[in-house]
Formats: structure tokens, sequence, C-alpha cells
């Protein structure tokens, strides 16, 4: 290769396969443009609000946000949580009842924080190019 063709490419940041400048993948490996580039993170939107609401049966705002395993996971959790709490409770002169409260805030702030996988607004958009 002479210097005007190594003037006219760039590494790729996986592999180091020479790229043409302007490439928009590697043909090597699977390298995209805007790899482990940092995507802002929203949060506040309606849908967010909602799937706070829904957490008041631990697992549906994961749900409704599109973590299908999560909200399953939250939602068989928090049957055995309220068990064991609640049989730690009789013992424990119902102090660590108090333990159910901050379960409940923990998944609604965590289904807030969660990035959002369905698209809930698509119905309001109209077709696409309209």
């Amino acid at each position: 290769m002479g210097p005007d063709t190594q003037a006219k490419t760039f590494p790729c940041p996986l592999c180091n396969t020479p790229l043409p400048l302007g490439a928009e993948e590697c043909t090597s490996c699977d390298w995209v443009k805007g790899y482990r580039h940092n995507v802002p993170v929203t949060s506040g939107d309606v849908s967010d609000w909602v799937a706070v609401g829904l957490s008041i049966v631990p697992g549906l705002g994961h749900i409704f946000k599109g973590h299908y395993w999560t909200g399953v996971g939250y939602l068989v959790a928090s049957v055995v949580f309220v068990f064991f709490v609640g049989a730690g409770g009789m013992v424990a002169m119902g102090f660590n009842l108090l333990l159910l409260p901050l379960y409940w805030i923990w998944v609604g702030f965590h289904a807030y924080l969660t990035p959002d996988l369905e698209d809930h607004m698509r119905s309001f958009r109209g077709p696409e190019g309209a």
C-alpha cells in the first residue's frame, strides 16, 4: 500500500482492518459506525410514569416497557418476598413489614429508569412518511 492509499483509510476500531474513509461498517467484523458511543438516557416520558403506576403490581411496569422476563421475575420474586417478609413479620414484631414499601418503591423506581423497548406513541404519529 502506498501513502495515498493509507491516507484515505482508517483502521477498524475492533479488528484494525483498513477501511475507506466514511465507511459505515467493517467488512471483516461486526463493527458499525456509532459503536461504543453513549446514547443519552431520556426519562420522564409519559410511558415512564405509566410504568411506575403499573408497578403497584410489581413487574407490570417492566412488562409494559417491553422487558417481559424482568417483569415476570419481579412478579414471582414479589410473591416469594411477601411470603417470607410476612412470615418473618410475625417473629420480629412486624418491623420487617417495613421492607414491603421499600420493595415496591424500588420496583417502581427501576421501572421508571428502565429504557422503553416498546413504541407506545406509534398509534399517535400515524403511518410512516405521512
